[in-house]
């Protein structure tokens, strides 16, 4: 038993120990936003993501489709810094697209399909947030006052 107690304190301490020395690493730095009013509209279409994901958890069909068409509206009307490339315009085209049928099948009270189509949606955003933020990455020139985009094609 008093092996058992040592063996106990043994492991708590070296468990407190390692949480100590990660709690004080350095965190680190903030991603720099491009604007505020840029981050205020992705906070707003991230607020009406969670009541989408609200709404098809307790089965509320009309939150699941006003949160759709507050997404959609948003993404029509924002018009943030942005890389112009075919790729980002197929993503904004296929997130409008995804919004449109997650109301439908709201009005529809299809639960499943609309759990899928918000899946979906949800890993169209998590791509299209690499693609914008890994592209304007590598462009970056060093000695260069602007950032260039990789383009999504070759030149002619």
């Amino acid at each position: 038993m008093r092996l058992f107690l040592i063996l106990v304190s043994a492991v708590a301490l070296i468990g407190s120990a390692f949480l100590l020395t990660n709690a004080t690493q350095a965190d680190p730095p903030p991603v720099a936003r491009i604007n505020e009013s840029e981050g205020l509209l992705m906070r707003s279409k991230l607020t009406y993501s969670q009541s989408v994901l609200e709404g098809l958890l307790r089965r509320d069909y009309r939150a699941i489709q006003r949160g759709a068409v507050e997404m959609r509206h948003i993404s029509e009307a924002a018009e943030w810094p942005r890389p112009r490339d075919t790729i980002y315009e197929h993503f904004s085209a296929e997130f409008r697209r995804q919004c449109r049928q997650l109301e439908e099948l709201a009005e529809k009270q299809n639960h499943q399909a609309a759990a899928f189509t918000y899946l979906q949606l949800t890993s169209l955003c998590i791509t299209c947030h690499d693609h914008v933020r890994d592209s304007v990455r590598v462009a970056k020139e060093p000695g260069r006052p602007a950032t260039t985009l990789i383009p999504s094609q070759w030149p002619e």
